[in-house]
C-alpha cells in the first residue's frame, strides 16, 4: 500500500508562516510538518509515498531530496480543485488502495496515528477514517467541517460512521456532548471510487449510507496546523518536553 501525502493547497490563512511559500515546511521542535508525515508514513510500512505538489512549490521536492526513501514520486495539482482531485492524481501512481496522511495535522501522544487506521481496514476491509474527539479549549477555533454524524458499533467490534455532516466553514463547531470530526487521516480502498462524483464530503458520506466507512479514533490530542494559532501551540507543546 502507498502513501498519499496531499500538499498542493496555497495554506492562505498560513500564510505569515510559511517556509519557502509551504506550510508543509513549518518547523515543530526543529522537523517541519512534511518530514513528521514523512516519517509517521514510514513507521507505518508503505510502499512508497506519493506526494501531491503545485508547480507553485518545488521546495517540497528539495526538502526531500535527500529522504532515504525506496520509492517516492511527485505528482502535480495544476490548480487547487480540491483533496478529491490530488487523490485522483496520486491513484495514478499509488492505485485504488492508500493510505492519506495530512501534513496540516499533529497528532499529541501517539507515535504512528497511521497503524489505527490499518489496524481498521485489517479487521473490515473497508475504507476508513481516521477520528478524534473535539475538546475545549482547542475545539473552540475550529470552523463546523469534518464533523462525524454518528458511531455505531459494528458486527466485527468495529465503529461505523454514519454519515459526514456537510462542511459550514462559517460557523463554529459544536462543543455540546461527544462530538467526533475527521481528521488529516484516510484509508481508502477501491469502494471509495465507485461512489458518484462529488467532493470528499459527499463521497464519504455515500460510503458511510452503505455501512462501508469505519472510523479508527486515535488516542491523541490533534493540533491543526491549517489554523493561524496552530505553529505556536504546536510548538509550546514541544517546547514542554514532549
Amino acid at each position: 500500500m502507498w502513501g498519499v501525502i496531499p500538499a498542493a493547497g496555497r495554506g492562505s490563512r498560513m500564510e505569515e508562516h510559511h517556509v519557502d511559500g509551504c506550510k508543509e515546511l513549518i518547523e515543530i521542535a526543529d522537523r517541519s510538518l512534511l518530514l513528521r508525515t514523512v516519517d509517521e508514513l514510514v513507521a507505518a510500512g508503505v510502499t512508497g509515498i506519493v506526494v501531491v505538489t503545485s508547480p507553485e512549490k518545488p521546495a517540497l521536492a528539495e526538502a526531500l531530496a535527500d529522504f532515504d526513501i525506496a520509492d517516492l514520486e511527485f505528482v502535480e495539482q495544476s490548480e487547487p480543485r480540491g483533496i478529491v482531485d490530488a487523490l485522483r492524481k496520486a491513484r495514478e501512481v499509488a492505485g485504488d488502495v492508500m493510505l492519506v496522511a495530512s501534513p496540516d495535522n499533529l497528532f499529541i501522544g501517539h507515535p504512528c496515528p497511521s497503524d489505527e487506521l490499518l489496524a481498521a481496514h485489517r479487521l473490515t476491509g473497508k475504507t476508513v477514517i481516521g477520528a478524534v474527539q473535539v475538546k475545549s479549549p482547542w475545539g473552540e477555533l475550529l470552523s463546523d467541517t469534518g464533523r462525524i454524524d454518528a458511531l455505531n458499533p459494528g458486527a466485527s467490534g468495529e465503529l461505523l460512521i454514519t454519515g459526514i455532516c456537510e462542511k459550514q466553514k462559517d460557523r463554529p463547531f459544536p462543543m455540546d456532548g461527544e462530538n467526533w470530526r475527521c481528521t488529516g487521516r484516510m484509508l481508502l480502498t477501491s469502494r471509495f471510487w465507485e461512489e458518484p462524483d462529488g467532493d470528499d464530503v459527499q463521497m464519504l458520506d455515500s460510503l458511510a449510507a452503505e455501512g462501508e466507512l469505519v472510523a479508527a479514533p486515535t488516542a491523541a490530542a490533534d493540533i491543526d496546523i491549517g489554523l493561524p494559532e496552530g505553529p505556536a501551540d504546536a510548538n509550546c507543546w514541544a517546547n514542554r518536553g514532549h
